[in-house]
């Protein structure tokens, strides 16, 4: 039964473990520079082994290329989207005028339709990563706000809280040094997560052309794919790869969500 648990960790770890590599250290995948050009539409070939795209670039290189903007658009995005649910889920969690303030803000973010909202601002705000981070961050606190807020309500029940009180600690030194050392197992979760639901954001906003053009992410490159008459020059390579390293990267994050998840089911049961 623990080998089974352990198999989506080795599998989750081995697949990131790749995407990694290929962000950190390019050259260990491929000969090319990320600008270098050639003939348009090479076939695959040993040279080439997704053939070229309509300007000339190696697409099995702009695709390792694109794994670091992917790779740190969707984790930058995911650690600015778990601090801002957990200050946010933390002060709603608390009693008073800012509490009610706290959670009324979660449940307009609850109700407003993300996606439209998002390609509105973004076809203002125009094409930047750090537009793109910050309005996939904006908009995507809301389920670790409501995560955050229902564990610190859990949390301020506890004997060793009440302790504190008694004790005539400041609720900002229990926050600090009680509560939020005690969310880690919701925020560890919500981070690997999160990571996916950025990186699916991140992709949804590129293939519409609110990307960052000249330094590609892998939705990028499937928006270019489309305009570009991947299909009718049959270049189904450059169509899908990007999808399909979008869809690993998303299982490796989610497999090892799913260990840590598997062993907060054994501690709590122990």
């Amino acid at each position: 039964m623990k080998n089974r648990r352990v198999i989506p960790l080795i599998v989750g770890c081995v697949l990131l473990l790749i995407f990694l590599l290929a962000a950190l250290f390019p050259g260990m995948f491929t000969e090319y520079g990320q600008k270098e050009m050639f003939a348009p539409w090479i076939k695959p070939s040993a040279g080439h082994l997704l053939g070229t795209n309509a300007l000339g670039h190696d697409i099995f290189t702009e695709l390792v290329y694109g794994t670091r903007e992917t790779l740190f658009i969707g984790t930058v995005s995911s650690v600015l989207t778990l601090i801002l649910g957990t200050a946010i889920g933390t002060l709603a969690a608390g009693r008073g005028v800012i509490a009610g303030l706290f959670n009324g803000l979660i449940n307009v973010f609850v109700m407003l339709p993300k996606l439209i909202t998002l390609i509105v601002l973004a076809s203002f705000l125009g094409n930047s990563v750090w537009n793109l981070i910050g309005l996939i961050s904006a908009f995507s606190w809301v389920g670790i706000a409501r995560n955050v807020r229902a564990k610190v309500i859990s949390l301020n029940e506890e004997t060793f809280i009440e302790n504190c009180v008694i004790q005539g600690y400041s609720r900002g030194h229990i926050v600090f040094y009680h509560i939020i050392p005690n969310l880690y197992d919701v925020l560890i979760s919500r981070f690997l997560l999160g990571v996916n639901s950025c990186i699916m954001m991140e992709s949804t906003l590129s293939f519409l052309g609110f990307g960052d053009l000249y330094y590609p992410t892998w939705g990028t490159m499937i928006n270019f794919a489309y305009k570009r008459g991947a299909f009718l020059r049959q270049a189904y390579g450059y169509l899908l790869t990007p999808g399909v390293c979008i869809m690993l990267l998303s299982l490796a994050f989610y497999f090892i969500s799913l260990y840590i998840e598997s062993r907060k089911e054994t501690i709590s049961e122990m």
